[in-house]
């Protein structure tokens, strides 16, 4: 009985994934069929991957972490050399008609190789020591996902620094210093780094009338698609501002946003449902896991996955700026597909063993 995987979490990914196909159908006429059709065999691979991980004991992830980490690193080195450039960014490696991005599958060695540190600790609070590795193992990958360079990408590690910090018992009047070097660093970062097309992304965030055909055209369009939705939505295959292509990058960034005009209020209230269940499983077996590498890699999982899902769903309607950063499980791309489906297949594998990985 106990062997079992969770057949509620297994439900949550295969209707989000199944939604993810039913989007692709809808805007094929202007993003082309071929993409439902690749989405499918990748769907197909990562559930039959994630069914594979399931099998495994979670000691062996443990055991593999630094392996697996240390392969992330190579890739994301080698993507530098040899890796294909798509909209300015150097991250793809591109076999025939199949590409890779190896920078998704490094996030799931960073935290792999995150929950196997803490896993081994026995100490309460993180010394100097401890907080320094955590920091390198976090850093090391992001500051080679910057050079392709891949904004939306890095930030998707950020929740795994934060958590393993907080995991691993950082004290409190460090979490304090951590915020106030935090805002110094936005605030530098605001009038060194950022370049103009970016700060216009949050101005336009503050201020929605700002550059409505310029830098918050995006925005505006999905807004306008979420709203024409209504309440049941125009149909499958029928959305105004997807059809006529008005809503940009509605396969991948905008993705919720072309489900939202076909499907309305209900259509996304399901999805987001879906999503709430998976992160609520993710919740229950942090309660019920006593290992710490199971504790500590489920709950770095679910700080991942709800990130992303807020950030996306923020910047869909307008509350966040643009960066890049996808619906997991649900947006267009095979490397997010099967690395996302990895990742649950080893929260899976902690949850089947998790009596028994002793």
């Amino acid at each position: 009985m106990h062997h079992r995987i969770d057949s509620s979490l297994m439900l949550a990914i295969v209707s989000v994934l199944a939604a993810s196909l039913v989007n692709l159908y809808g805007v094929s006429s202007a993003v082309g069929s071929g993409l439902f059709l690749r989405q499918a065999i990748w769907g197909v691979f990562g559930l039959a991957l994630l069914w594979a991980c399931s099998f495994v004991r979670a000691t062996y992830w443990e055991r593999a972490a630094p392996k697996i980490f240390a392969l992330g690193l190579v890739a994301l080195v080698a993507v530098l050399v040899f890796g294909q450039v798509r909209g300015g960014t150097r991250g793809w490696f591109v076999f025939g008609p199949v590409s890779l991005q190896p920078s998704e599958f490094a996030r799931l060695g960073t935290m792999l190789m995150v929950a196997a540190f803490l896993g081994k600790r026995e100490e309460d609070r993180l010394d100097l020591w401890a907080f320094l590795i955590i920091v390198a193992i976090v850093a090391v990958p992001v500051g080679l996902v910057l050079l392709e360079p891949d904004l939306g990408v890095a930030l998707t590690f950020g929740p795994i620094l934060v958590v393993g910090w907080w995991l691993g018992g950082l004290k409190p009047r460090v979490w304090v210093a951590l915020g106030l070097l935090a805002m110094i660093t936005v605030g530098v970062s605001w009038t060194t780094a950022l370049k103009p097309y970016q700060k216009e992304r949050v101005l336009t965030v503050l201020d929605q009338d700002r550059d409505p055909y310029g830098a918050g055209y995006q925005v505006r369009q999905s807004r306008i698609a979420v709203g024409s939705g209504g309440l049941t939505g125009e149909g499958i295959g029928r959305g105004s501002q997807s059809i006529l292509r008005f809503l940009p990058a509605q396969h991948t960034d905008f993705a919720f946003a072309a489900w939202a005009e076909s499907t309305g209020f209900i259509g996304g209230s399901a999805l987001l449902i879906a999503f709430g269940m998976i992160l609520l499983r993710l919740g229950v077996l942090i309660e019920k896991t006593e290992r710490r590498f199971g504790l500590s890699f489920v709950t770095l999982v679910f700080a991942w996955l709800a990130f992303q899902i807020v950030v996306n769903l923020g910047m869909v309607l307008g509350w966040f700026p643009t960066t890049g950063i996808t619906l997991p499980l649900f947006s267009y791309g095979g490397s997010s597909v099967i690395s996302t489906c990895a990742t649950l297949g080893i929260v899976q594998s902690i949850w089947r063993h998790r009596f028994v990985n002793q």
